[in-house]
């Protein structure tokens, strides 16, 4: 009946590694391009049963948002001869503006960009397009990453409905050397009204600076 924000981090790195095994199990399988683990806490965030659990879907399409992650990758690539992501990673570290935590392989901040209040990114150090390579000793800084971020979210916003997932370079056999994947978090803290159905523009309520701030303190 805990979520895991209230596990141990070594419990969390349990569920991690879980994620990667079901993961590994599945991506050579006909048929499966993409494989998407995402976790739903709360009615609001659309968690069918009461209990903390996780999903993965193993499918055979990529989805459009990660098409974009991918082609935006490779465009600012091509143009700039630098990995996005990588840039993103140092900028925020070294800014420290948006920066929730740090660790020695991931850093957590609230994107400049961010989808909606309070949303949260854990973005790993080390240029790798594919969550299933990821090291043993990433594998407990990720858990200890990801417990942080969600008991900002507990302790700090009371709990909200939230939901994260994970972005992956697809399992498909290409190559994406462009991109790197990461963990979105996003908390519900808004229903979507006129303005958001009628343009797919999301509205933030905050500053990510400020948000950043907010988890910090």
């Amino acid at each position: 009946h805990r979520s895991l924000a209230q596990l141990d981090t070594w419990q969390v790195a349990e569920v991690i590694d879980a994620y990667r095994e079901r993961y590994l199990e599945l991506m050579n399988k006909k048929s499966v391009n993409y494989i998407q683990i995402l976790h739903n806490h709360g009615k609001e965030a659309g968690a069918s049963l009461s209990h903390p659990h996780s999903q993965l879907m193993a499918i055979p399409v990529i989805s459009p948002y990660v098409e974009l992650e991918l082609n935006g990758a490779e465009r600012f690539f091509k143009t700039n001869k630098e990995k996005v992501y990588s840039v993103i990673a140092e900028y925020e570290s070294e800014q420290k503006k948006r920066i929730i935590l740090e660790n020695e392989h991931f850093v957590v901040f609230c994107p400049f960009a961010s989808r909606g209040a309070f949303e949260i990114m854990i973005l790993g150090k080390r240029p790798n397009p594919y969550f299933e390579r990821i090291t043993e000793a990433e594998i407990f800084s990720l858990a200890e990453a990801l417990q942080k971020s969600l008991q900002a979210l507990q302790y700090g916003l009371n709990d909200p409905a939230y939901n994260f997932y994970i972005h992956s370079a697809p399992c498909d056999g290409r190559e994406y050397p462009h991109y790197q994947w990461h963990i979105e978090i996003l908390p519900r803290m808004a229903t979507w009204g006129g303005l958001e159905l009628s343009t797919g523009i999301e509205v933030s309520t905050i500053e990510p600076e400020v948000a950043a701030l907010y988890f910090r303190c």
